[in-house]
């Protein structure tokens, strides 16, 4: 059933949790692909969901200042996310050049050794995946731990229910593991020993 505008901001407008919740339901991945869009750099995205979090808050707050008659409510909940994490990046610029450089530690941006272990890492991962697996279960474990996608994204994309794919990445763990421990399969260690 599709949920309408007019009830989300009728139940926010009374201070109705549910009505938040559905607001949620219905415009939580254009809010959150908006902020993702503007916070893009390696350096941001632990702002990412405080400041969702923040769009949301002012969307509790100041529900009263959506006029029907001005604009279309979900281009409006976009251009609020979008200020925000405007505002966001202007901050996190701010701090970041905000540096107190007597105290300051200088750290290169990445270890290169431990780029390249951790990507050799991969590419063995990837290559006992795609070896050992069906291709259902290859791309449920791609998008899991590649991707970083969540349970219930892959459930959706792929048309199953969110037990299936915990029933499918469980089992193809074990299946992994198995043949790792058979075959003696060694991953390239850092220099931690991980």
């Amino acid at each position: 059933m599709e949920i309408k505008d007019e009830e989300i901001i009728d139940g926010i407008l009374k201070k109705d949790k549910y009505a938040m919740t559905k607001l949620i339901d219905k415009y939580g991945s254009i809010i959150h692909n908006t902020v993702f869009f503007i916070l893009k750099e390696n350096y941001e995205n632990e702002s990412i969901d405080e400041c969702v979090d923040d769009v949301l808050m002012c969307l509790w707050k100041n529900m009263d200042c959506f006029s029907k008659e001005r604009g279309n409510f979900k281009w409006w909940i976009v251009a609020i996310a979008k200020n925000k994490a405007l505002t966001c990046k202007k901050q996190i610029k701010k701090s970041k050049d905000n540096v107190e450089l007597d105290n300051a530690k200088i750290k290169a941006p990445y270890d290169i050794e431990e780029d390249y272990l951790q990507s050799e890492k991969k590419k063995q991962a990837v290559a006992l995946i795609n070896s050992n697996l069906s291709e259902e279960d290859r791309e449920i474990f791609m998008r899991r731990y590649f991707m970083e996608s969540s349970i219930r994204e892959i459930a959706r994309k792929m048309n199953f229910t969110s037990i299936t794919v915990y029933n499918r990445l469980s089992r193809g763990r074990k299946k992994l593991k198995k043949i790792i421990k058979e075959k003696n399969i060694k991953f390239e260690e850092d220099k931690y020993g991980r």
